[in-house]
């Protein structure tokens, strides 16, 4: 190398070092000569959220389970006449006249009570913790792999109070007229059961059953929401940051589904998701599927990073 080529090359390497802030420079040496640099950690599935969401379906579903405990006994009660009185057929009408009434009366308890029970308040704290592990956990990653201390308040504008709303009406949608549907599952359950000559015994049995079905529906609702929009928020801050790939990481216990294993560990790209069911050829990132569990493991690029602790000039 010539003398005056020699110069140019340190000339450069000034000017690059004149223009280039300290936290830049401290940026680069975490690459040490690479463009791609791998998350150090990896961000915690808010478990805790799920369960907490589960407790207030549970709740939730004893509204139910508490019309039923105070209405089942007048039905009981008149259908134990009825079998005293030889079935005759104006004692069955008086028996269905009975079952109306009672289930009426059902249905306006559930629609008091589930008003008074605070659902939109209730998903919206579940939405807003989950947030914060989002972050928490988002904080952390950058902070291991870049040294970076992000701007909190980044996290609180349009797009995340926008995707928290979204996210809560959707499961208000979901959640909120359980209750009713069942009951109205039950009354038909109730009706049918008398009208064809069905025991007490066995119509209480199937009134059981269907409410341990609707309570199991709205956990796994739960379980599900939750997984989704924890997916949602890292897919967005990933982007946000100009991370265009990322790792499959599964949770790691005997709940991941095959596939998820088989993509665990592989990298991908958020504009190009890889298929989760090779029968259909459905495609998800990590937490999109159904009560997947996953995370996205995010591959910083010094070429594209942008974090708002850059754009907002801290550090």
């Amino acid at each position: 190398m010539g003398r005056q080529t020699a110069t140019l090359f340190l000339w450069g390497d000034f000017l690059d070092t004149l223009y280039q802030s300290p936290s830049q420079k401290a940026l680069r040496k975490k690459f040490r000569g690479h463009q791609r640099l791998i998350c150090k950690t990896k961000p915690i599935y808010p478990l805790g959220v799920e369960r907490e969401y589960q407790r207030i379906t549970d709740a939730y579903m004893r509204i139910l389970s508490q019309t039923l405990k105070e209405n089942i006994p007048a039905i009981k009660e008149a259908a134990k006449r009825e079998k005293l009185a030889n079935q005759r057929t104006d004692d069955m009408n008086d028996l269905m006249a009975i079952v109306q009434q009672a289930f009426m009366k059902m249905n306006a308890d559930v629609e008091k009570r589930v008003e008074a029970f605070g659902l939109r308040q209730k998903i919206g704290l579940m939405a807003n913790m989950t947030r914060k592990l989002s972050v928490k956990e988002w904080k952390k990653a950058v902070k291991s792999t870049l040294g970076i201390d992000l701007l909190d308040d980044y996290y609180l504008g349009e797009f995340y109070r926008s995707a928290m709303e979204q996210w809560v009406d959707k499961n208000v949608s979901l959640i909120s007229t359980i209750p009713k549907d069942t009951l109205r599952k039950m009354k038909d359950l109730v009706q049918g059961g008398y009208t064809s000559g069905k025991t007490t015994t066995f119509i209480i049995k199937q009134i059981q059953r269907e409410y341990s079905i609707e309570k199991r529906h709205a956990r796994l609702i739960a379980r599900d929401q939750i997984a989704k929009l924890n997916g949602d928020m890292g897919k967005q801050q990933q982007e946000d940051a100009g991370v265009d790939e990322y790792i499959w990481s599964t949770s790691g216990d005997s709940r991941v589904r095959e596939r998820h294993k088989d993509l665990n560990r592989k990298r991908f790209r958020w504009n190009d998701p890889p298929v989760v069911d090779l029968k259909t050829g459905r495609r998800c990132h990590p937490g999109e599927d159904y009560e997947c569990r996953c995370v996205a493991l995010p591959v910083f690029n010094i070429e594209s990073i942008k974090l708002p602790w850059y754009e907002e000039g801290g550090g």
